[in-house]
C-alpha cells in the first residue's frame, strides 16, 4: 500500500479496485522509469544443473 499511495499517487479506491498484476505492473513501470534495476531472472539451466550435481 505504501507504493501504491506513496510513489503511485494512487487513490484508496484505485487500490482496492486493482488486481495485484495491475499494481505490480504498475510498481514494476514506476521503477523503470525512476531509473530501478530490474529484476534477477534467477539461475539459468546450466547454474541449475550443477546446483543439483552439486548438492543433489
Amino acid at each position: 500500500m505504501k507504493g501504491a499511495f506513496g510513489a503511485l499517487h494512487w487513490t484508496p479506491e484505485v487500490f482496492w479496485r486493482s488486481t495485484l498484476t495491475e499494481y505490480m505492473m504498475a510498481i514494476e513501470g514506476f521503477n523503470a522509469l525512476s531509473g530501478g534495476e530490474k529484476k534477477d531472472s534467477g539461475p539459468s539451466d546450466e547454474d541449475m544443473a550443477a546446483l543439483l550435481a552439486k548438492y543433489g
